[in-house]
């Protein structure tokens, strides 16, 4: 359910966003992604905040949809890509190119016809493996626009570039989705991981679910693990990955070499 801004008005937000632009507001946070066979991290996701001088800190569930309605969605695109690759640089200087990086991007954004060229000159000018990033395709996919959406994930692809369906489960058309989008990764939307443990049917279906997207080629991830339950069980999923605040919370950015740095001393310790 789309969360309500606590500014109300419309005009207002997109007008506080510009500014908040210009004010360098916003900033990112970043959320780990666990290889749950092996409980070894894998990547992260990267997420943006809104430093909002009046609201306080305010989760993209507040702004992003009018912001993406906007035309200031460009703006934002841009930011997030080239602090996102930033990143994935910083990270190819410390020897961790093993980590993946992952953004959020709507499918208008996604089909700009820019990106993909914008992509290829930035990984190609800092050195930086596409196949390290990820971009997550969020919000409603009408299906009069499948095939025009299948054209632009494959310009995405062509660049090396990895592509998820994100919130899968959560609408109506998710197995029509899955059938026909040519996504490499499918997110497991936190409603489906929530009858884990609460009702044997719905956590049979969502199995089912793994398994038809694995049969398809698909590469999962369990998200919303916030028990230790749910994650026992998610560990039961073979060939997955997982994220949720039982694994770790998002951390700002300054935070997220001791989040690596704890993880490499587990992992090494459980060898």
């Amino acid at each position: 359910m789309r969360q309500t801004s606590p500014i109300q008005n419309t005009f207002t937000l997109v007008s506080d966003a510009e500014r908040g632009l210009g004010q360098n507001e916003f900033f990112f946070v970043l959320q780990p992604k666990l290889r749950l066979q092996e409980n070894r991290l894998s990547g992260f996701e990267y997420l943006i905040r809104w430093q909002h001088p009046a609201s306080g800190v305010l989760e993209p569930a507040y702004f992003i949809t009018v912001v993406e309605d906007s035309s200031l969605a460009g703006r934002f695109t841009d930011l997030l890509i080239s602090r996102a690759v930033q990143t994935l640089v910083r990270w190819k200087m410390d020897g961790r190119e093993h980590l993946s990086l992952a953004i959020n991007l709507s499918a208008a954004e996604l089909g700009r016809k820019d990106l993909p060229g914008r992509l290829k000159a930035l990984f190609a000018s800092f050195g930086v493996s596409p196949g390290r990033f990820e971009i997550e395709l969020t919000g409603v996919v009408h299906p009069d626009r499948l095939d025009w959406l299948i054209d632009v994930i494959h310009a995405i692809q062509a660049v090396g570039v990895r592509v998820a369906l994100d919130d899968f489960g959560s609408g109506f058309n998710s197995l029509t989705l899955l059938q026909q989008l040519p996504v490499d990764t499918v997110k497991f939307d936190r409603s489906l991981i929530r009858q884990v443990g609460v009702n044997g049917e719905s956590q049979r279906m969502v199995e089912t679910l793994v398994r038809l997207a694995q049969n398809h080629g698909k590469r999962i991830i369990l998200t919303g693990l916030e028990t230790e339950e749910q994650f026992a069980w998610a560990r039961t999923m073979p060939d997955s990955e997982g994220q949720g605040f039982f694994i770790c919370e998002p951390v700002e950015e300054d935070d997220v070499d001791d989040v690596i740095c704890r993880h490499e001393a587990k992992a090494a310790g459980a060898k």
